[in-house]
């Protein structure tokens, strides 16, 4: 999914460690760029949205760093005692509160932008989204499944890498056959992503006001309302087979992995603290809200 609204939300959890401090300085930038080149904005536009695209960043600086701080600061600690299944169940609820609360930001900051879109730019989101759509189809069949598997255990063995360094041919079989357990939902996912850019190209057409669109995100992206079925079932399927994976990982970890990983996780607490001009940690609570 590539719409500005999650260009914003990807520029705000940009990690890596050493990076995290200048992609974040530099989001209102990204965000800008990209907005212009997906939508194609007009001076005016973007003239007017830059302010609030600055004070959401402003806002986000204050209230989420101090959660994003406390995640990891939280896991490097779980990480270094042991990973237990009621630690894993913790730490998930907490990401997906952290989630629901950056993507609410990113809705009330993308609505005033989409808008103030013009009939030509309504048009040209469209015509991206349909071309995307034809890209997905393409990924989409059932023949394509075991490529999708395939594709998916390498990803998470690269993903694993930064974390971890080198991972034995034992941790790599670990890593695959968790990777092929997962439910494949690439067809179900790329029919209900094309369906909800129909329908909002259909509020932008319609001359919906910004309180009904960042309510159409927020319902999308947020709060999952018309979610199928197959998907929603699939949530937890994906969350029980990460769990699994941690604990299963964990007590084949060599020390120098075990205190890479621990060391991502305080570079990446400290990286954002050092962004709060006042650095604090906020508390965490387990559960979702």
């Amino acid at each position: 999914m590539r719409p500005i609204l999650i260009a914003i939300l990807l520029s705000l959890l940009t990690a890596g460690c050493s990076s995290v401090q200048l992609a974040y300085n530099s989001a209102d930038f990204f965000i800008e760029r990209y907005a212009d080149d997906y939508l194609g904005l007009d001076g005016a536009q973007m003239q007017h949205w830059s302010p609030l695209l600055e004070t959401a960043l402003e806002r986000h600086r204050a209230e989420e760093l101090p959660y994003l701080a406390s995640f990891f600061a939280q896991a490097a600690q779980d990480a270094r005692q042991g990973f237990t299944s009621a630690k894993i169940d913790c730490l998930f609820d907490q990401f997906e509160t952290l989630y629901q609360r950056h993507f609410r930001l990113a809705s009330a900051t993308a609505a005033p932008l989409l808008a103030s879109l013009s009939p030509r730019q309504i048009d040209r989101l469209a015509e991206t989204f349909v071309e995307e759509d034809k890209e997905d189809a393409a990924k989409a069949g059932a023949e394509e499944a075991a490529r999708r598997a395939r594709k998916r255990a390498e990803r998470y063995i690269d993903q694993m890498r930064w974390w971890f360094a080198d991972l034995s041919s034992a941790q790599r079989g670990l890593v695959a056959d968790v990777a092929r357990r997962i439910p494949d939902t690439a067809p179900a996912w790329y029919a209900y992503r094309a369906a909800k850019r129909n329908a909002l190209i259909k509020l932008l057409r319609g001359g919906a006001s910004q309180a009904s669109i960042e309510q159409f995100m927020i319902d999308w992206l947020v709060d999952y309302r018309d979610l199928p079925s197959s998907l929603a079932e699939a949530q937890p399927a994906l969350r029980n087979a990460f769990a699994d994976l941690l604990l299963r990982l964990q007590p084949t970890l060599s020390d120098a992995q075990r205190e890479r990983f621990i060391g991502r996780l305080e570079g990446l607490e400290r990286d954002f603290m050092r962004l709060q001009k006042t650095p604090r940690l906020a508390p965490l609570h387990c559960g979702s809200g």
